[in-house]
This record gives structure tokens, C-alpha cells and sequence, in this order.
């Protein structure tokens, strides 16, 4: 996680996608473009609650400088 909008690439690009078929494929078939928003919109809602996730609780430092005695 980087804390920025390169964190939605894939919600983004999904989105793309289920745009680009919605205006592609003729009518009768636009539910696969549908399908492919509304997992745009569920990858957008997972990557959301990760980054609050790890805002609350953020992961132990890998320095040990902090940690190490001085002699």
C-alpha cells in the first residue's frame, strides 16, 4: 500500500473495462459490463477498508536501530 491513488489502479482499470464493454458489445449483452463495475466498485470498497485497516493498526517498524542497545 502506497497511501495514494496508485492503490486503485485495479478498481480503476476494472472500471475501464466494464466501460469500454458496455460501449462495445451490443445491448442484449450488457450485464457483462455491468458485472465488471460493480466488481470495480467492490475491489474499490476492499482496498478502502485495507488502507483504514492499516492506518489503525500500522505494522511493526523493520528498523531495529530504535530497538538496539547502546554500550
Amino acid at each position: 500500500m502506497t497511501g495514494d491513488w496508485r492503490d486503485y489502479r485495479p478498481a480503476i482499470w476494472l472500471a475501464m473495462l466494464g466501460i469500454a464493454v458496455i460501449l462495445v458489445i451490443p445491448s442484449p449483452v450488457n450485464y457483462i459490463g455491468a458485472i465488471a463495475l460493480g466488481g470495480s466498485i467492490g475491489v474499490a470498497i476492499r482496498i478502502s477498508q485495507r488502507r483504514r485497516a492499516i492506518a489503525r493498526n500500522p505494522p511493526p517498524s523493520k528498523s531495529r536501530s530504535k530497538t538496539r542497545r547502546r554500550k
